[in-house]
């Protein structure tokens, strides 16, 4: 008897064969066969190499291996001093923060407050653009009062202001990024940009002047490959030795069962969820937007896309946030109660069952498959959903202006709950935050604002209680899942620690142990 299980892994089968075929006159061989190289494959390239620029994951996954802040978020979510040695509070708007000494850039330079200063100031500079800069709007003022302590004043008592110290920092002088460039400046973390071709490759190499461990890795080649069955086939060959969540869910028992191989699975809290603009009529009408939610068989993604590799959401703070609150409005599936709301909302089914109501799904190739299913879903409510594919930089530049009707992103490293402010507050929209949907609620300003402004931790967490399920009612994000977090791995890769927030930064402190050999396993192992 067909089931559906053994169909999806003939489907898998039938990728896995063609996709040798295609590549059976390709040279297989190691970029680098340097014994203390490994390959990293990723699916898109950053859209900056410069931390002031950067603000996509692959941007902050790689740039976070080249450039050190102030301050960093450990694997509890907590800020842990990096390129500061002591943290001090003298006023509810003061943090004096004193430097290590002896810390030098890839070049030899060590860095001082004055680069922590030239930092922030060129992030700030209008003639800079930097995407970044709403996120400093807090920040008053910077001073270097001597070389090892910089002094952050907010205008008003500013709960997270902490996190303004997490921004990576180069060099006093460092020129903005010419038009076009990708060469990274020069940083102070582990490792330093050699070399960088959009689209193709890039090169690390240790920091000489940054401590490492004795047969640690040397270098990273981060090869960009979009092709999801390409990246599953070169860690089975041995060609790649790292990837992270980037590996199709029902290719994994093939991958496992290579004994080369060794996968890590824990739970994460990057954020998936769809988006609406609500500059669209259609959209702003809540009826039509919980009609959406209730169309949505999320536990069936999860259990047959993601193969349980998932947890549903409730909002964006996943149970792991000290400010979490679960029990709010959720929208279990239930195509009827849809029904019942696009009937409410004026859109009754036509002869053809469906109801007039048509939206454009902006998404990149990496996300076209997850659109597919979100659009047959809404084609059952009679909704028809129109999917444009984008390579990635024009997409996520049309997602950052506000072009798109619905989308479906990730939110990646959620520290603090001043999250919500950021993309619910009406005064954050395109070209001043990242609220893309231009989505706008009184009360929802009301909330975020007094969470930003209170220093008291029960007192916010009772305001973003509200605020979670203030978004669930209102929803201008549906909550899909948190991903959990999977890395696939050659076994001679030793010492790898997960992050919650799906972080690469423990790339810089593994060990290597004598190589494995590609895979070699037949594919007829499928299990």
């Amino acid at each position: 008897m067909w089931t559906r299980k053994t169909t999806q892994r003939l489907l898998l089968l039938a990728q896995i064969t063609a996709a040798l075929v295609a590549l059976a006159g390709c040279d297989h061989r190691r970029n680098d066969c340097t014994p203390g190289t490994i390959q990293v494959d990723i699916e898109t390239s950053p859209t900056s190499a410069d931390p002031r620029f950067g603000t996509d994951a692959m941007s902050s996954r790689v740039n976070e291996l080249i450039f050190d802040s102030l301050v960093r978020n450990d694997r509890n979510g907590q800020f842990v001093g990096r390129l500061a040695q002591s943290i001090e509070h003298p006023s509810p708007t003061t943090t004096v923060y004193h430097l290590n000494h002896g810390v030098r850039f890839s070049d030899g330079r060590e860095l001082t407050a004055r680069d922590v200063l030239f930092t922030y100031n060129s992030i700030l500079a209008p003639e800079s653009m930097s995407p970044k800069r709403a996120s400093l709007e807090e920040l008053k003022s910077i001073e270097a009062p001597d070389d090892y302590t910089v002094v952050i004043t907010v205008a008003h008592p500013y709960a997270p202001a902490v996190e303004i110290a997490t921004e990576g920092i180069v060099p006093l002088g460092t020129p903005l990024p010419a038009q076009g460039s990708s060469a990274a400046p020069v940083g102070s973390g582990p490792f330093k940009m050699v070399a960088y071709s959009r689209d193709e490759a890039i090169r690390l190499e240790r920091n000489p002047y940054y401590p490492h461990p004795p047969g640690g890795v040397e270098s990273i080649f981060f090869k960009i490959v979009p092709d999801p069955t390409v990246r599953a086939l070169e860690l089975a060959e041995g060609v790649c030795d790292f990837s992270g969540n980037n590996i199709q869910n029902d290719v994994l028992p093939w991958l496992a069962a290579h004994q080369s191989i060794e996968i890590s699975k824990t739970p994460g809290t990057t954020y998936r969820y769809l988006s609406f603009n609500f500059r669209n009529p259609r959209l702003r009408d809540l009826r039509v937007r919980r009609a959406i939610a209730y169309a949505i068989d999320r536990n069936a993604i999860v259990s047959s896309v993601l193969l349980g590799d998932g947890r549903i959401a409730t909002g964006m703070l996943s149970p792991e946030s000290w400010a979490y609150q679960g029990n709010v409005t959720s929208y279990s599936y239930d195509p009827e109660k849809a029904r019942q709301l696009l009937d409410q909302a004026g859109y009754p089914a036509g002869k053809d069952g469906m109801r007039g109501l048509r939206f454009e799904f902006k998404t990149s190739a990496e996300g076209a498959r997850i659109g597919e299913i979100f659009q047959a879903m809404l084609q059952r409510m009679g909704i028809e959903l129109t999917i444009r594919t984008l390579e990635f930089a024009t997409y996520y530049a049309d997602i950052q202006a506000g072009n798109f009707d619905i989308t479906s992103l990730q939110w990646v490293g959620i520290n603090d709950p001043n999250q919500y402010y950021r993309v619910f507050d009406s005064k954050k929209t395109p070209a001043h935050g990242e609220n893309r949907g231009y989505y706008s609620n009184p009360e929802m300003d009301r909330l975020v604002e007094a969470g930003k402004t209170n220093l008291d931790p029960e007192a916010r967490k009772k305001i973003y209680a509200q605020v979670q399920q203030l978004a669930a009612e209102d929803l201008p994000y549906v909550s899909l899942w948190w991903v959990d977090n999977v890395a696939v791995m050659n076994r001679r890769l030793v010492g790898f620690e997960a992050y919650p927030n799906g972080s690469l930064r423990s790339l810089a402190t593994l060990k290597l142990a004598a190589p494995h050999g590609g895979g070699g396993e037949p594919v007829a192992s499928i299990q």
